[in-house]
């Protein structure tokens, strides 16, 4: 049976965007029948859990190593969380029993580099999992200057990394565009998108208790889910929710999650956009209830942030099969996905009116909003759903 080691700092029992992926991945590998183990890190994404050493989950061997446990809303404590993580790796990867490859992911940005140092060592073969592409995504958020010594750094390791990686996997066709600018020969790059699994959805409101606790029962729901960053364009969202208190007062804008601009959803609220509602997370069945609930679902890419990321929250978008505002430039995975197959709507960033024009038609016009909600389900089940997806990562690692 061919051993698989997959390398992430997060991963279950944590439920956020790459840790939830990474598990549904690594149980399909497993009921394919190949042998996989997880090394992550002892400490959820959050901080509030201290997981055990070893553990088995679904028929994944999971190995958690020590790291620091700063607070990841300290720019200092994350760096260093980051490094220690990675230099325990390298610790772990050096006594690792046998194994076949490795299969790594792009966050934290230094762990691709250890499976180079791995490979040169112990000649094992690694593929290179990229979610958000570095260092470039940190220059756009404002994280590091270009000019910077730690760009410089990341961006020389990053090279080596991607230049002997068996195979380069990214989430669509702007990344791998990214990447063959960057000068990667194009047989050294394989898209895999993202995937959700078939959800049955079929509660409605009245019964639903997400909405009900939040009387919004009887209002047009446009669901925001996952992490609020500095990726994503809430800035348009925010504008959206302003102008149209006048002309919609009936719609609510749900944000479900957390993250750097869930600040700027706070202030848009104390301000006077009361149509504007923030929840926690929701997992599990609490999740179903919010997906079940909505009537559109909106997802953004900031200005810039072309290629370097795809939200991966809207593959679950998809499997709940409702309409999609992409608050996105042209040229995005998602936001061209959207628009191609007629899913919703595309707008660039401050496209306010054209957002508002298409939830008020799709409102009034059940015929269109049918027709809509049909592509959207055809759409996942033909490329998206679970299963289709990760085979082909079984393929390409068998």
């Amino acid at each position: 049976m061919k051993k698989i080691l997959i390398l992430s700092e997060f991963f279950y029992p944590d439920k956020s965007s790459t840790p939830k992926v990474l598990t549904e991945l690594a149980e399909d590998l497993v009921n394919n029948g190949l042998d996989v183990e997880v090394i992550c890190s002892n400490h959820s994404y959050k901080g509030s859990l201290k997981l055990s050493k070893k553990e088995k989950f679904n028929g994944i061997k999971i190995s958690r190593i020590n790291s620091s446990n700063f607070s990841r809303d300290s720019k200092l404590g994350r760096i260093i969380n980051y490094m220690s993580f990675t230099a325990n790796l390298f610790v772990k990867l050096l006594f690792s029993p046998k194994y076949d490859s490795i299969l790594v992911v792009s966050n934290p940005p230094l762990i691709p580099f250890i499976a180079y140092l791995n490979k040169l060592m112990k000649n094992k073969p690694y593929y290179y999992l990229v979610h958000d592409v570095y260092p470039d995504i940190a220059v756009e958020v404002g994280a590091i200057k270009k000019d910077s010594m730690p760009y410089k750094l990341m961006k020389n390791i990053n090279q080596l990394a991607i230049k002997n990686t068996e195979k380069l996997i990214v989430l669509g066709k702007d990344m791998k565009d990214i990447f063959l600018k960057k000068g990667v020969e194009e047989q050294s790059i394989k898209i895999i998108t993202n995937w959700s699994k078939k959800y049955e959805l079929s509660l409605e409101k009245t019964d639903n208790t997400f909405y009900k606790e939040r009387e919004l029962v009887s209002t047009l729901n446009i669901v925001y889910t996952g992490n609020i960053g500095r990726f994503h364009d809430i800035e348009t969202i925010i504008e959206i929710a302003k102008v149209s208190m006048q002309d919609l007062p009936n719609i609510r804008f749900i944000f479900v999650g957390d993250g750097f601009k869930r600040k700027e959803l706070e202030q848009a609220i104390k301000n006077g956009t009361s149509n504007i509602i923030i929840s926690e997370y929701q997992y599990d069945s609490s999740y179903l209830d919010v997906l079940s609930g909505a009537d559109l679902f909106i997802s953004t890419l900031s200005p810039r942030i072309k290629g370097l990321g795809v939200p991966s929250k809207t593959y679950s978008y998809l499997a709940a099969g409702k309409p999609i505002i992409a608050i996105m430039e042209k040229g995005t995975e998602i936001g061209d996905l959207v628009e191609n197959e007629n899913l919703g709507i595309r707008a660039d960033s401050m496209e306010v009116g054209k957002v508002i024009e298409f939830i008020k038609d799709i409102s009034l016009d059940t015929v269109k909003l049918k027709a809509i909600e049909d592509n959207v389900k055809k759409v996942f089940l033909e490329r998206y759903e679970r299963q289709k997806v990760t085979d082909e990562f079984y393929h390409l690692l068998k």
